[in-house]
């Protein structure tokens, strides 16, 4: 009996102590900030969007070959234009591990910076709201996060 015991204990601790992914493949991003936090001053100001991303298979990198992978933006004053692809601000390729995944903060500044729309809300201001999400090489599509109303200031 104890040695049945024994055997059933060791294959336990086997079994447990096998390290195992268990983050999903599809990254998931949580808005941390936005600044400036709520009024932009333009032609004085610089937006920076910071969220955290977790990907189970750490394949975020992106470059200029890569037709899917990246940051997409959408604004909200231009809904109709969609999404606009920008890429993922560079990750270290040695710590890119699929069996780890890959957990960060990630400091992103929208290109081009937010203007007013028109010439009528130069003179006056105007406000947005930014929607985004990322893909990773794979092409999965992360959750979509929407920031906070921002006010462009003339």
């Amino acid at each position: 009996m104890r040695r049945y015991f024994l055997i059933v204990l060791v294959f336990s601790a086997l079994f447990y102590s096998c390290a195992k992914n268990s983050v999903s493949k599809i990254p998931h991003i949580s808005l941390i900030a936005m600044q400036p936090q709520d009024s932009f001053l333009l032609n004085k100001d610089t937006l920076m969007i910071v969220f955290k991303f977790t990907d189970g298979d750490g394949d975020l990198r992106s470059d200029a070959s890569d037709t899917f992978s990246g940051v997409y933006l959408k604004d909200s004053r231009f809904d109709s234009a969609g999404f606009v692809k920008s890429l993922f601000p560079i990750v270290n390729p040695a710590i890119e591990d699929p069996k780890k995944g890959l957990t960060g903060i990630c400091y992103f500044f929208p290109y081009p910076q937010p203007t007013p729309r028109d010439s009528s809300h130069y003179a006056t201001g105007d406000t947005l709201t930014y929607e985004l999400y990322i893909v990773d090489k794979a092409q999965h599509e992360s959750n979509h996060i929407v920031t906070q109303r921002l006010i462009i200031r003339p």
